[in-house]
């Protein structure tokens, strides 16, 4: 049987991305046109009718995060006016490692932008690789996070990579961690790792044997660098062979992929949620299109759109 094409259209983000997601279904074309007023406001003008349809709405929510935002709000906005159902695609999810009151009175800005997205109704949420472990308790909206646990041991299995150890960065990442030991068969260690202060650590322990052992780092996020060095050398210090790292959304502010060149990682393994046009032998990018366009079909399949 064959499989209807999708109404899909997206935002100004990650373009690379959405384009070879759309090259798989053979769209050819994004059907909304994103322009900006003298002022910077946002005019955007619609060029097909999706008059009660099911839409599929991509944009991944990265730097410029407001711009994404606000972006995503308006598109959202009048689709609502016109379509039967919105399924909204955020590959990277801004604002989610604000998931709990850090000061007194502070914003739990994760909650704000869930209350948001729910105001409008939406169908379904995708994305992959969230920060919280409790990231769907803060949305009414029905929300699926999928893994990138199978392109990691995929791309372990192709690349007859070298693995004796799992190790989660953090108290935070041990549930992602494990899953992957388990999925490996392999040991998990934990390195006790607290922030004082933002984007500055303190490692009280490490909670395993290292010494000797090559590593692998699993982690969600890499923002400026300066968490992942100091734990590199961290293990360094406590005389591991070599260690390989893999990050699902590299934010890479100010540039910091340079400390990674720079430093004892031996290779970064890195998604496609948030767009870096990689130079970097040191530096591997995984595609997760193929994990998206799975849950899409599933969705149609759903839907009876076939």
């Amino acid at each position: 049987m064959k499989m209807i094409k999708p109404n899909i259209i997206f935002g100004n983000s990650n373009l690379i991305f959405f384009k070879s997601l759309l090259k798989i279904f053979n769209i050819k074309k994004n059907y909304i046109k994103i322009e900006k007023f003298k002022d910077n406001e946002y005019n955007i003008k619609f060029l097909k009718k999706f008059n009660n349809k099911n839409i599929f709405l991509l944009q991944s929510l990265s730097n410029p995060i407001h711009d994404n935002l606000i972006n995503l709000f308006l598109i959202i906005n009048s689709l609502k006016k016109i379509c039967k159902k919105v399924f909204l695609i955020i590959p990277y999810f801004c604002y989610s490692r604000q998931d709990k009151l850090f000061n007194i009175n502070s914003p739990i800005s994760i909650k704000l932008i869930s209350n948001i997205l729910d105001y409008f109704n939406i169908e379904k949420i995708l994305t992959i690789d969230s920060h919280a472990n409790n990231f769907e308790c803060y949305f009414n909206t029905s929300i699926k996070i999928l893994k990138s646990t199978s392109l990691i041991v995929n791309d372990i299995v192709k690349n007859n990579i070298i693995i004796e150890m799992i190790i989660s960065p953090d108290i935070g990442g041990v549930l992602r961690a494990k899953h992957l030991a388990n999925y490996l068969n392999l040991e998990l260690v934990i390195i006790d790792k607290r922030r004082p202060i933002s984007n500055h650590i303190k490692i009280f322990c490490v909670i395993g044997n290292i010494k000797f052992k090559n590593c692998l780092i699993i982690d969600d996020i890499i923002d400026t660098g300066n968490s992942i060095i100091e734990v590199t050398n961290f293990l360094f210090f406590h005389s591991i062979k070599s260690v390989i790292i893999y990050i699902t959304h590299a934010i890479f502010s100010n540039n910091s992929y340079i400390k990674i060149i720079n430093s004892k990682i031996k290779k970064l393994i890195i998604t496609d949620t948030i767009n870096f046009i990689n130079n970097y032998n040191k530096i591997k990018i995984l595609t997760t299109k193929y994990l998206f366009i799975e849950e899409m079909k599933n969705i149609m399949i759903e839907e009876y759109e076939i």
